[in-house]
């Protein structure tokens, strides 16, 4: 391959499109000259010598003049760029910079939400094959960059979990929303420690990959599990947690914390934690360990041997006493709003929905308005409830849309608000452009 440049190129990064005789493909323009352009197309060996390049709303007749894995460099055979369609001069330092994925991720972020199947598959099949010729310094910004995107190039993302330099693939693990429980589960039986931690982060970790975590990782790892609320841990797994938190306290805080933790175990480390630590917790901020302690230190620590033994104990209430129990917690959430108290409101809130009421309060400070109407819609509530509430959590707001706060509420679903609510929970504080991508 040669590449003759008889003139200076200028960075572009812009979709196209390349047409011909019964040929319609999209590309990617990288870069451009006066005299022609830089295309990166996922086959270029089925591509005919000459074509049609359509870009920035123009159509210029090419020649292909090299070919390099997914790049061909064209000539323009209808004549020279004029100065006023060439790209700001500021672009032609950038053009001559060495790593090509990361402008080819740079385009691929600007219009990920607009692009047809066919533009990410291009994408993906391209910045994979430049993968080949990255430095790790690069890899690292390119899985920053791309690891919280929802439509993302999937061999790539893929690739970049995979890779043993944790400042490559930790992004990725930790943040991207398209990595399958499968896949999560057998990277952590196979990699280190610090991949580990970084899937104990995640803002949702499957059963199957928190029990791997709870038994391969060490005590940051099993720290970072038990205190993220969006961890789903299973009883086999708060049983090995509960074994280690018996020479470790930290850890024994962090369980306790946990609203779904069963009364069993709960019971079982207040007794085994030394007597200031439940002291700690009889004081704890959350309301609902202190009651959880208050039940727990009034129960006896065995069983009466008086006590009947006829039939298996009731451990968990029926759905009649559940419904029961959500419907009172409602009507005080209710009654709290109605009194116009937001410290009353935002506790019952916090019992409703199980989120932290701290990460309530925080949201209430942010006067962040997508976070109250997710809060309600969590709660079951309906638009003349919920309007209460709403306007109680967002009193520091100036002024505030009815009207458009109501069609908001109608159009969150039920798996953006469960999966906003995960959030919440696994963050006390909040980030209003992380809880937007929830939505």
């Amino acid at each position: 391959m040669t590449q003759s440049r008889q003139y200076p190129r200028y960075l572009t990064l812009k979709m196209g499109q390349i047409t011909g005789e019964e040929l319609v493909r999209d590309c990617a323009v990288l870069n451009v000259s006066r005299g022609g352009a830089c295309v990166l197309v996922s086959d270029i060996e089925s591509l005919p010598d000459t074509f049609s390049l359509s870009f920035d709303g123009d159509t210029r007749d090419c020649s292909i003049a090299w070919r390099e894995r997914h790049r061909v460099g064209v000539a323009f055979t209808d004549g020279e760029l004029d100065d006023n369609v060439l790209p700001d001069p500021q672009a032609l330092r950038s053009a001559e910079r060495g790593d090509d994925v990361l402008r080819v991720a740079e385009l691929f972020l600007r219009g990920v939400h607009a692009y047809t199947e066919q533009q990410l598959e291009l994408f993906d099949t391209v910045m994979h094959h430049l993968l080949d010729n990255t430095t790790d310094q690069a890899m690292a910004q390119l899985s920053v960059r791309i690891a919280p995107a929802q439509r993302a190039p999937v061999k790539v993302i893929h690739r970049l979990a995979e890779d043993d330099d944790i400042a490559v693939s930790g992004p990725v693990l930790e943040r991207s929303p398209i990595l399958a429980e499968d896949f999560l589960v057998r990277i952590a039986r196979s990699k280190s420690q610090a991949h580990l931690l970084a899937l104990a982060g995640r803002i949702m970790v499957p059963e199957k990959v928190t029990d791997v975590l709870v038994d391969r990782g060490d005590t940051a790892v099993t720290h970072r599990v038990a205190a993220n609320d969006g961890a789903q841990i299973s009883r086999g797994g708060f049983q090995r947690l509960a074994g280690r938190a018996r020479q470790d306290e930290e850890l024994a805080k962090h369980i306790v914390h946990r609203r779904e933790v069963p009364a069993d175990m709960f019971a079982a480390l207040v007794r085994l934690v030394a007597e200031p630590v439940r002291q700690q917790l009889l004081r704890d901020p959350d309301p609902d360990v202190r009651r959880r302690m208050a039940q727990t230190m009034l129960q006896p620590a065995e069983p009466s041997e008086e006590a009947p033994t006829r039939g298996p104990a009731r451990t968990r209430p029926t759905d009649k006493e559940r419904d029961e129990s959500l419907a009172q917690l409602r009507a005080k959430l209710s009654s709290a709003a109605k009194a116009g108290s937001l410290d009353e409101t935002s506790e019952a809130l916090a019992r409703v929905t199980r989120v932290p009421v701290e990460a309530i309060r925080n949201l209430v400070r942010l006067g962040f308005e997508d976070g109250a109407l997710v809060l309600c819609k969590a709660a079951g509530l309906g638009w003349p409830d919920a309007k209460i509430v709403f306007t109680v959590l967002m009193t520091r707001n100036a002024r505030v849309d009815y009207k458009a706060a109501f069609e908001r509420y109608l159009t969150f679903s039920g798996e953006a608000t469960d999966r906003a609510v995960r959030y919440l929970k696994a963050r006390k504080s909040p980030s209003t452009t992380e809880f937007r991508r929830m939505l």
